[in-house]
């Protein structure tokens, strides 16, 4: 039997047993090393996406070969051969069963706005086998032929490898500021330009070191949490702004105008999540500026805003919408540089907790006690 732990309903997180599946074709059963709690177990736990219950959550995974079809011996997605004992990580959503619907057949460059996709461990039931479908398990069922499977670059330890996930979308948030085109415009993220990451959490952590590996000039960390703030400059921040010392909106966007001489931000990068952080990002960011809106991937309600403010400063904003599932090849990439740059990322997985207390583990990532909280079997 294999252990899960299971959101049966809103607000009831359970363990529960469930038989050992066999492999089918093209597939192979992971072992799971560590699973991620992200910002959006937590809303689905308090009922803030629509899914079909009961799930196993957990999408941030990354694992060993356990069982292994001989077909799927060959669907690493880079060409790398896989084999039992080998560490993978995978990219929890897919398209790959659709092909049909409207954005599939004509905005086919963003598989993430597919109708019909499917995300391990958020929106795929666990009421019918072979039931392992989230990460938050001893195992994971992955169906090689429609997930993407990439095998862990030699020498990266479980806990840099798990963040592949959260990189994956720090990475496509910033590279949603990319102008393609002519450099010398000063368009967009490039070589030297000023970032401001709003909210550094797991992702906005991200941020700050992936901007930093980029190439960023000044990077900026607003937050309010003392551990978060200490970690985003060893990631990388050359400023860090805390809430608690510039206690109002004023404040703060007077501060990153005296940081970057009286101009703004090239790029704001918001991963707060708090409604009251995107007109504050607007304010931040200079005029010809971009704001990148990460953070919000359930809807927490509505902010006021000055329309007028965007005209004038003729900023561009750019939603952001999870990532295309070739992003995990820059995420891992980016991770590698990132422990050859001596970057704490072996650091940002804090606590970890057994399935069993999957429960306690939810409840402690929410009261922000710890950077990255993971389960483990």
């Amino acid at each position: 039997m294999v252990r899960a732990a299971v959101l049966k309903e809103v607000g009831r997180l359970e363990v529960e047993d469930f038989p050992r599946p066999e492999v089918g074709g093209k597939a192979l059963l992971m072992r799971v090393e560590l699973c991620g709690i992200c910002g959006t177990d937590i809303h689905l736990y308090h009922g803030r996406l629509r899914v079909p219950l009961p799930i196993i959550p957990g999408h941030e995974f990354v694992g060993r070969v356990e069982e292994i079809d001989d077909e799927a011996r060959g669907l690493e997605v880079l060409g790398n051969p896989l084999s039992e004992g080998d560490l993978i990580t995978v990219v929890p959503g897919t398209s790959a069963f659709c092909g049909a619907c409207y954005y599939c057949r004509f905005v086919p460059q963003r598989p993430t706005l597919c109708q019909n996709r499917r995300v391990l461990g958020v929106n795929m039931s666990c009421r019918q086998p072979p039931h392992l479908y989230g990460g938050w398990s001893e195992y994971l069922y992955v169906d090689a032929g429609h997930w993407w499977v990439y095998r862990v670059p030699e020498g990266m330890p479980p806990e840099v490898a798990v963040l592949t996930e959260p990189m994956a979308v720090s990475t496509r948030a910033l590279e949603r500021a990319f102008e393609p085109g002519f450099p010398t415009a000063g368009e967009g993220f490039g070589l030297g330009s000023t970032v401001v990451v709003q909210g550094v959490g797991p992702i906005g952590l991200l941020a700050v070191a992936a901007a930093r590996l980029m190439g960023a000039g000044l990077i900026i960390a607003v937050d309010g949490i003392d551990r978060r703030l200490e970690m985003a400059e060893r990631m990388g921040a050359d400023h860090t702004i805390d809430l608690k010392a510039y206690g109002t909106m004023e404040e703060r966007v007077a501060e990153v105008e005296r940081l970057t001489g009286g101009v703004g931000a090239d790029v704001v990068v918001e991963c707060a999540g708090a409604p009251a952080a995107f007109p504050e990002g607007i304010a931040m960011t200079r005029r010809g500026g971009r704001l990148i809106e990460v953070g919000h991937f359930t809807d927490p309600g509505g902010v006021e805003i000055r329309p007028h403010l965007i005209c004038w400063k003729d900023i561009d904003i750019l939603g952001c919408w999870a990532y295309p599932p070739a992003q995990f090849r820059k995420a891992l990439k980016a991770l590698e540089m990132g422990l050859g740059e001596e970057l704490p990322l072996k650091e940002l997985v804090t606590d970890r907790f057994k399935v069993e207390e999957a429960p306690e583990a939810l409840s402690y990532a929410e009261g922000r006690e710890g950077l990255k909280v993971a389960i483990t079997p």
